[in-house]
């Protein structure tokens, strides 16, 4: 449990240290998607997750292709595991409740959250 508190630390003191590309919550690339209902901004924003998604699984895989850091393949499955419970935890809360401004902090949640991690992997990827 210790180790789960440990890995959820540091994937937020690194997401937040991102938060001018794209990480941030409300920010420019969401505000991109601001005009409309409610539907269509939910629509809009999570048509911007699933672009952020896909940068993900390209660079989780890209890591896991790195033969050399084959012994560190054990902890970085377990940090994605981890981190995906997470973000499904907790966009979860802020998507639960009534009303439709629950929907967009869902939808806020995952992109956001989604965004930094893509590009926390991407960068571990250059670096690495």
């Amino acid at each position: 449990m210790r180790a789960l508190f440990v890995v959820c630390t540091l994937l937020l003191t690194l997401a937040s240290a991102r938060a001018d590309t794209g990480c941030e919550w409300y920010g420019a690339e969401y505000q991109t998607c601001r005009d409309g209902n409610t539907h269509d901004i939910v629509m809009c924003v999570s048509k911007l997750y699933k672009e952020w998604d896909a940068r993900v699984d390209a660079a989780y895989k890209k890591l896991l292709g790195m033969e050399h850091e084959a012994d560190r393949l054990k902890t970085l499955k377990l940090a994605q595991d981890v981190w995906l419970k997470y973000r499904a935890a907790n966009c979860d809360w802020y998507e639960a409740g009534e009303g439709t401004i629950h929907r967009l902090w869902g939808s806020e949640c995952m992109r956001s959250m989604t965004a930094c991690r893509a590009l926390e992997l991407e960068d571990a990827g250059e670096t690495h």
